[in-house]
């Protein structure tokens, strides 16, 4: 019911459309798995984002332990999973390439990873902000509170942004 939403969320979080697709398998199983703990009153979209956003951040732990057991060769500072990070394409990539201005699209990017996931979540997913607490299992002030800065700091960088390219307008 609520796949493409979830997918985009998981491709955004990824960054890619395989991983994206596993992650949302294994949010639908591990929903299945708990269905006996989903109360009925409750909002089914934001509990699936719950289960998704909870298992890609247990793959984010899994990799950091794979990363620090890894055999580093010669070069202690060598890392083969920082380095496969920092060749993959990053995870609002496939929605940045989706927005019309590059400008936009970078001055989202530049958002600290807390802001940009309640920026995404509200304005992309269309999340209440109670939903987005418990999705990121945050508090609700927290959500208030980061929502409002990236906000902020969006509409200065896409002045900055209007301003270069309307100058005439702008004063």
């Amino acid at each position: 019911m609520h796949a493409e939403a979830l997918f985009r969320f998981a491709r955004r979080l990824t960054g890619h459309d395989e991983s994206a697709e596993d992650l949302v398998q294994e949010c639908y199983e591990r929903a299945l798995r708990a269905f006996h703990q989903y109360k009925p009153e409750t909002n089914c979209k934001s509990w699936l984002f719950t289960i998704l956003h909870n298992c890609h951040r247990m793959r984010l732990r899994s990799a950091q332990h794979r990363r620090e057991v890894l055999d580093p060769g010669d070069d202690p500072k060598f890392s083969l999973i920082d380095h496969l990070l920092e060749t993959e394409v990053s995870s609002e990539q496939t929605f940045f390439d989706n927005t019309p201005s590059a400008e936009v699209r970078q001055a989202v990017s530049e958002l600290s990873e807390p802001m940009r996931a309640v920026v995404l979540l509200s304005d992309v997913e269309g999340l209440t902000y109670q939903e987005i607490a418990e999705v990121l299992a945050v508090p609700l002030g927290t959500v208030r509170s980061r929502l409002n800065r990236a906000r902020n700091t969006l509409s200065q960088k896409l002045w900055k942004i209007f301003r270069e390219h309307m100058p005439v307008l702008a004063h």
